[in-house]
């Protein structure tokens, strides 16, 4: 997708109205080095895009204090209903994948991929192998944002921590997906490389698989 379109149809993703001004990610000097230009552009508009969902229906106009309260209530909702994060999505799925659809090619993959296909679920008592066209997002273990990751790494162990998972293990344990929204209060979203973070892994969150086969058969 053109650059022009790309920004254009971001524009028109987010609501009419919204006017927070965002972070500036391009004060990052280790994300310059591996994000051009317009891939840093295009990272700060997606940041914007979950700014207006953590600042939604907010008495602050203040990211960082939204982004806490908004990371607070997912960890009281999942100790709650003893739950993983997804079982609380920050965004609808249909909505999500198509802003992410309108994301320039090689900003996407440098972040995440689309997997189309399943493994091996049950469903009502019948178990499923290999469905095709299911949809599903998943963060890319190799590519430009984990090499991002890799280099904030050798200064912040926790970044460290989750590029050797994923380059391991090629995705993020329940325990660490957890543990981000339970400790959140260590984080301060005002540091672009948290906030772009946080914002990554917000968008990442994906519906349990009852609700996307619910879904998936509906349409069959």
């Amino acid at each position: 997708m053109k650059t022009g379109a790309f920004f254009l149809l971001l524009l028109l993703a987010v609501p009419q109205g919204f006017c927070q001004k965002g972070i500036d990610l391009g004060g990052d000097k280790l994300l310059i080095e591996i994000f051009n230009p317009s891939q840093i552009q295009g990272l700060e508009s997606i940041v914007r895009y979950v700014d207006h969902r953590v600042l939604e229906g907010r008495d602050t106009a203040d990211a960082n204090e939204a982004y806490h309260l908004f990371l607070e209530e997912m960890a009281l909702f999942n100790d709650k209903a003893a739950k993983p994060p997804g079982d609380k999505v920050p965004f609808q799925e249909e909505e999500k994948y198509k802003f992410l659809e309108a994301v320039d090619a090689s900003l996407f993959n440098a972040v995440w991929k689309f997997e189309d296909h399943s493994g091996v679920l049950r469903y009502k008592d019948t178990v499923y192998r290999n469905l095709k066209n299911f949809k599903s997002l998943k963060l890319r273990p190799f590519g430009k944002y984990m090499d991002y990751m890799g280099e904030i790494g050798k200064n912040d162990p926790y970044f460290l921590s989750l590029r050797k998972q994923m380059g391991d293990v090629g995705n993020l344990s329940a325990g660490s997906a957890y543990g981000f929204v339970k400790n959140h209060a260590n984080f301060d979203f005002n540091v672009p490389k948290n906030r772009l973070w946080a914002a990554i892994y917000l968008i990442s969150i994906e519906e349990d698989y009852e609700t996307k086969l619910d879904r998936y058969f509906k349409a069959q």
